[in-house]
């Protein structure tokens, strides 16, 4: 968790040292290749044409903290946003799945209530008992209904 705040931190750091950097003179010169260089040195070999910068915009303490405190808080919205997403995926992921196995439960049943007119079934207390034919067909008509909620 910290290892992002040094990032940001680093980034102003440098970013200040640029900003200070910025009043030094930078030598151009172009090399007998014709390559045009740039430098905080003067070269030995070359004549140099002198650019002189102009110093940076000037920038509050205030600003820049409140700069470093907004993307702190951007990057742990972001990071719970990431987070949330995740945990969202893998509900969808899991609801799928749940509904896919209902399915396939709904459809063996349903084959099972269709090819077995005689078929029995299991009561509360555990018992085999027959079912007859109005019992069987509610129980057909419930599972298409449930295959046609799942599948």
């Amino acid at each position: 968790m910290f290892i992002p705040y040094l990032k940001y931190c680093c980034s102003i750091i440098v970013i200040l040292f640029i900003a200070n950097t910025a009043y030094a003179e930078v030598y151009k010169w172009v090399d007998n290749a014709g390559q045009t260089h740039y430098s905080q040195l003067p070269p030995t070999q070359y004549e140099a044409d002198i650019i002189k910068t102009r110093p940076g915009p000037k920038v509050e303490p205030a600003q820049s903290q409140q700069a470093v405190d907004t993307m702190i808080e951007q990057q742990a919205t972001d990071a719970a946003l990431r987070e949330e997403n995740k945990i969202k995926k893998t509900q969808q992921a899991e609801q799928r799945e749940t509904k896919s196995k209902n399915c396939e439960i709904a459809k063996s049943n349903l084959t099972k209530y269709q090819n077995k007119p005689n078929g029995r079934t299991r009561n509360a207390a555990g018992e085999y008992i027959r079912i007859d034919e109005n019992d069987r067909q509610q129980k057909i008509k419930q599972l298409k209904q449930d295959i046609q909620k799942y599948c």
